[in-house]
């Protein structure tokens, strides 16, 4: 088999090493949520003069203050581990690079810091909702920081506006730590993959002269977005758009090289969990392919109901269910794109 299933093979199994370094990055930063949380406790415990009050705003502006401390500690924290690991994800990429190539090519070498600050500064281009959100990690640490400061300050005037006494507005604070631990779990993971994409792209471009592009390696498993499905081992230019594509996005690249680069390697695999649990499959394998060959219980847990209909009798391949910007097309989009599907699937 050619360099690129031993590339496949290395880049999601090196996936699973930034996903734990991403776990290790979030309990780092779930202690300042707790110290938020815990702050904005003990304000209400030492008393909130009367809500509405001059001495009440004064109170709430010193909290306000407190948090952005806070939040603002947690986001040099963040910046300080994503600098380390894009060095990390630099050398990396380089040493991953050089296994592939024949011997007598002589790849340009980034440093690996320049490459670093490089990922922070590029900004995220993600799917959100029906729109995109293009974002720095710097720009998504502060308005993470500012939206929870805001939803502390709110529970609290809320709680203080119905009358609530401090244990309540305390107990309503609990729930809130939980929840902001959540979505700094999906910050993190989306900021961890960016700077792993960002750096890998960087080092591809130092040395464009010997490669095609990348290719696009997608996790086989149930909880991968339908785009993600659809592009799945589709081969990009090296200026084309890199993962991640959303938040929690795990969705990686490869370097596709020119054959005349390329150095053979034996056969790989890559890994999928399917009903069954790890399994392995050829490094070619493609999600659409996997899929095929799972039961149909577990095809309709991952494309729902009537898109299983679709993919199983209709003949629609998964890359039929986005367009081409990558949203997912509603049934009646569908429907209207692709009549016969529907037919032969007995949905008309």
């Amino acid at each position: 088999m050619s360099n690129e299933g031993y590339l496949t093979d290395a880049a999601t199994r090196h996936q699973v090493h930034v996903q734990r370094y991403a776990g290790g990055t979030l309990k780092k930063l779930a202690k300042f949520i707790t110290r938020a949380i815990s702050t904005a406790k003990a304000r209400v415990a030492g008393g909130l003069s009367l809500y509405g009050s001059k001495r009440y705003e004064r109170q709430i502006q010193a909290l306000q203050g407190d948090l952005a401390t806070i939040y603002g500690d947690m986001k040099g924290q963040a910046i300080l581990d994503l600098t380390e690991f894009g060095s990390y994800e630099t050398e990396f990429n380089m040493t991953l690079m050089g296994k592939v190539v024949k011997t007598v090519v002589q790849l340009n070498t980034p440093v690996p810091a320049q490459i670093a600050a490089a990922a922070l500064a590029d900004p995220m281009d993600l799917e959100v909702g029906k729109g995109r959100q293009r974002i720095s990690i710097a720009g998504a640490l502060d308005e993470f920081g500012t939206k929870k400061s805001a939803e502390i300050i709110s529970q609290i005037r809320v709680g203080s506006a119905l009358g609530e006494t401090s244990d309540q507005i305390a107990r309503r604070l609990t729930p809130l730590g939980v929840k902001q631990k959540d979505q700094a779990a999906a910050l993190v993971n989306t900021m961890t993959n960016h700077i792993a994409s960002t750096a890998r792209v960087e080092v591809l471009k130092d040395n464009d002269d010997i490669l095609k592009g990348m290719r696009r390696i997608a996790t086989l498993d149930s909880r991968t977005t339908l785009f993600c499905m659809s592009i799945d081992q589709t081969i990009i230019p090296l200026d084309g758009p890199k993962p991640p594509y959303h938040w929690r996005c795990r969705t990686t690249i490869i370097p596709v090289l020119k054959d005349k680069f390329a150095r053979e390697i034996p056969g790989s695999t890559r890994p999928s969990i399917g009903p069954d649990g790890v399994e392995q499959v050829s490094s070619k394998t493609s999600y659409g392919e996997w899929l095929a060959r799972q039961p149909a219980s577990f095809q309709q847990d991952v494309l729902g109901p009537a898109r299983y209909e679709l993919f199983s009798k209709g003949q629609l391949s998964i890359d039929r269910f986005v367009d081409d910007n990558g949203k997912t097309l509603t049934l009646e989009q569908l429907k209207q794109r692709e009549p016969m599907a529907f037919e032969r699937a007995g949905m008309s």
